[in-house]
């Protein structure tokens, strides 16, 4: 285990240096990574970012959604190396709902992670992505009967969020002659001080099973007497962008308190107890949050003591999405004009909430860059092409003075981006690329104005005003 830890150490090491590292002085130009590298460190001037960008936007148009893999990597083995060094049972999960893109997929199953999806469409995203349908964890709190079904047939552990539907599981389960691998949902009744709109653990969210009245041991006492499921873990998920430790230590007691309280009443035990995602970036230049290290560090003594008094070790599972890919993304957009009003100055551009919707949905902030210009900065809006109030991408940002036809980059933009856009506004999708160091490839094609009609009936020649139909 040692070794393990040592040689996932110097991996990190390793991924870090190549993800952070400066360009070359006097060797070979910089390329497509150390452009986006200069563009994170607040450097869009330079000529490495300006050359970048701009090849990004004449080669692929825009807005652009870009994800560097070096990026992708780098947070992987950051993972890998907190939590394995500590956890001898350990399996790291994805939250493919963060970013669907099978050529991101690809990466982090290569990485050895595997599947966390809500939706069928997931699951089959994930299977086109090379996971085994065995390894998807199913967590969606709203499962239809052909979910159930799919999930079921494939042998995917369905994470059960209520009562009702762990009978509904148990129906198709026997239809099928099958035995479903289930595990439950708990709600913790923990707040980990994010903001509303992503907190689930608290006691008022739609998600899972509480433990305050018995409810989950209830939930686990009914399951253990259905001959059509298994029993495999226990789950939870207390919220997203969470930057302190301290919400996960008090889940994690509470759910090992559970785990031997099932063991001593039911004599239940588990595969595994799944404390969820969330682990939060910094999305503010000089921000400090949690690391993974500060995570699995304030754990592991936790994990030991509920370990100890169980009387054996479920494997520990975690599913993060927002880490693993965030960081990663960089949305190119264009400069349409600049708009000066008694009160603002606007700069607005050919992205929108149709295209990054967490401004709008979440009042997110996201680092702006503007390219290649420098002079006295100056406040103004960063706004969308969305009709709609709300369609600011960045408020009171202090930036160099803009115009028409310039380059903006938003930073950290490859989580819940592209997977929320929407062609609102009859507006096509952006292009996916994925740069690879100076290389860069396609990996979703730009939408077009055909594709805004797809599926719709195409329009009939109107009738002339006299009601007789036009020859043919």
């Amino acid at each position: 285990m040692r070794r393990l830890a040592l040689v996932t150490s110097i991996a990190t090491v390793l991924a870090a240096a190549v993800c952070l590292a400066p360009p070359a002085r006097g060797g070979a130009p910089p390329t497509l990574h150390d452009g986006l590298e200069r563009l994170r460190a607040d450097d869009a001037a330079s000529p490495a970012a300006v050359a970048a960008a701009t090849r990004l936007a004449k080669e692929f148009g825009t807005p652009l959604y870009v994800y560097d893999a070096a990026t992708i990597r780098a947070r992987a083995a950051e993972l890998k190396a907190a939590f394995s060094s500590r956890f001898p049972k350990l399996k790291i999960h994805y939250a493919v709902k963060a970013n669907t893109n099978l050529a991101i997929l690809r990466i982090l199953f290569h990485e050895g992670f595997a599947p966390e999806v809500i939706s069928r469409g997931e699951i089959l995203a994930s299977l086109a992505a090379g996971a085994k349908e065995s390894d998807v964890l199913f967590t969606s709190s709203s499962k239809n009967p052909a979910e159930i079904e799919m999930a079921v047939k494939g042998g995917a552990i369905l994470n059960v969020d209520s009562r009702e539907e762990l009978e509904q599981i148990e129906a198709a389960a026997a239809r099928l002659k099958r035995k479903a691998r289930i595990s439950f949902r708990i709600n913790p009744g923990v707040d980990p001080h994010t903001i509303h709109q992503i907190n689930t653990g608290i006691s008022e969210s739609k998600f899972g099973l509480h433990l305050e009245g018995g409810i989950a041991f209830s939930a686990y006492e009914r399951a253990k007497a259905l001959p059509h499921v298994e029993i495999v873990g226990a789950h939870c998920h207390i919220g997203s962008q969470i930057t302190e430790t301290e919400g996960y230590e008090a889940t994690a007691k509470k759910m090992l308190a559970f785990a031997a309280e099932l063991k001593e009443k039911l004599g239940i035990t588990l595969g595994f107890i799944d404390l969820g995602g969330g682990i939060g970036i910094p999305y503010h230049d000089g921000e400090t949050v949690m690391t993974p290290d500060d995570l699995a560090k304030a754990l592991k003594p936790i994990w030991d003591e509920g370990v100890k008094a169980m009387g054996y070790e479920p494997a520990l599972w975690i599913e993060p999405g927002r880490f693993l890919v965030a960081q990663s993304g960089f949305l190119v957009t264009r400069v349409n004009s600049i708009k000066k009003t008694p009160v603002k100055t606007f700069v607005n551009v050919d992205s929108g909430f149709n295209t990054l919707v967490r401004p709008a949905m979440y009042q997110a902030y996201h680092r702006i860059r503007l390219v290649g210009e420098t002079g006295p900065l100056e406040k103004v809006d960063v706004a969308g092409d969305v009709c709609e109030t709300v369609d600011i991408l960045g408020a009171d940002r202090m930036l160099p003075p803009a115009k028409d036809g310039d380059l903006m980059v938003i930073l950290d933009a490859g989580a819940y981006g592209f997977s929320m856009a929407s062609e609102y506004n009859s507006r096509p999708l952006p292009a996916e690329v994925l740069v690879d160091g100076d290389s860069v490839r396609v990996i979703r094609r730009r939408g077009t104005f055909d594709d805004l009609f797809r599926g719709e009936e195409r329009a009939r020649p109107a009738r002339p005003a006299g009601g007789t139909a036009p020859k043919r």
